[in-house]
């Protein structure tokens, strides 16, 4: 029981839509602890909390990233294992083997494309499809620069279909952008890969001319908590990694996402749609082979898609 003032740092690669909700909530139970968080894109934040670990003046207690970085992570050393009492119901993909940490919630990645400027019949429907030469100049693509999402594309795809495969895409000229699902809503590009199946939705909702397709093999990522080795308030870090992943931290969550605790009713009545559309499809996560090879294949990625753009 928390009996002085104390305080929790966490830092959130996702969008932190859900955060002031949650903040809230958590600071309502826990009145004695002060809740600050930050945000950044997943490459560039990565890459800042390695080097403030690496030199010893991380603020943060905790951290929302996706599992090939937090695996990154875990290989340096940075991060202190802690399996939450809460996670015991979450499925086996969503736990990390050694208890390093619990993926929060999962987004599905498709590809999607302009209504207006691509006919239903025209849309590919295998990954091979999009070599044709209909698709060049034409293709959109998170910048990995910036976006963890396109450099997990690129390490998923790598194992799918081979780096041969993803040398010929790169001929294609993708269009590297931030806020993809925006940019094909505006009409820059006709599809774009590793859409974010629910800002397409949401899109949808707003009357915007874009839609999703289930493809073969389908990314799902999210971010996994984790708890920093070196953090100044380690209790209250693992508080609030426990909240997340509880019953009420997952009822806030499936406003915003699609939460991994089995029996959480969805906020959104969207998520339920997108849940049925994934029935069925194989769904590729990240191993711990991706979290051990991050920065190669985010290097290779930028390489082959971003330069020049």
């Amino acid at each position: 029981m928390n009996t002085g003032s104390s305080a929790v740092c966490f830092y959130s690669t996702p969008s932190p839509d859900y955060a002031d909700e949650l903040v809230s909530a958590f600071e309502k139970k826990y009145p004695g602890i002060r809740v600050s968080y930050d945000h950044d894109h997943a490459a560039r934040f990565f890459e800042r909390a390695l080097k403030e670990s690496l030199e010893g003046r991380c603020p943060a207690d905790i951290m929302l990233l996706n599992r090939q970085q937090a695996e990154a992570l875990k290989q340096r050393g940075l991060l202190e294992p802690y399996r939450s009492p809460e996670a015991q119901s979450f499925p086996d993909r969503a736990q990390d083997p050694d208890g390093f940490g619990t993926q929060v919630f999962m987004v599905p990645f498709s590809l999607a494309y302009h209504t207006q400027n691509v006919s239903r019949e025209e849309v590919p429907t295998t990954y091979d499809a999009l070599l044709r030469p209909r698709w060049k100049g034409q293709l959109l693509f998170p910048d990995p620069r910036l976006s963890g999402s396109g450099c997990g594309w690129y390490a998923i795809m790598k194992d799918e279909m081979g780096e041969e495969f993803l040398g010929r895409l790169a001929e294609q000229k993708l269009i590297c952008a931030q806020h993809p699902e925006n940019r094909l809503a505006e009409g820059d590009g006709d599809i774009l890969l590793a859409a974010m199946v629910d800002r397409i939705e949401k899109l949808k909702l707003k009357g915007a001319p874009v839609e999703w397709i289930p493809m073969p093999v389908m990314m799902v990522a999210g971010p996994h908590a984790v708890l920093f080795r070196d953090a100044a308030h380690r209790e209250e870090g693992k508080r609030l990694i426990d909240f997340f992943l509880s019953e009420e931290g997952q009822a806030i969550m499936s406003r915003y996402h699609i939460p991994n605790r089995p029996g959480i009713s969805l906020r959104d009545p969207t998520f339920a749609a997108q849940l049925e559309r994934l029935q069925g499809l194989r769904l590729a996560t990240f191993s711990s082979q991706h979290g051990r090879d991050y920065e190669i294949n985010q290097a290779r990625c930028v390489e082959l898609f971003a330069r020049g753009s």
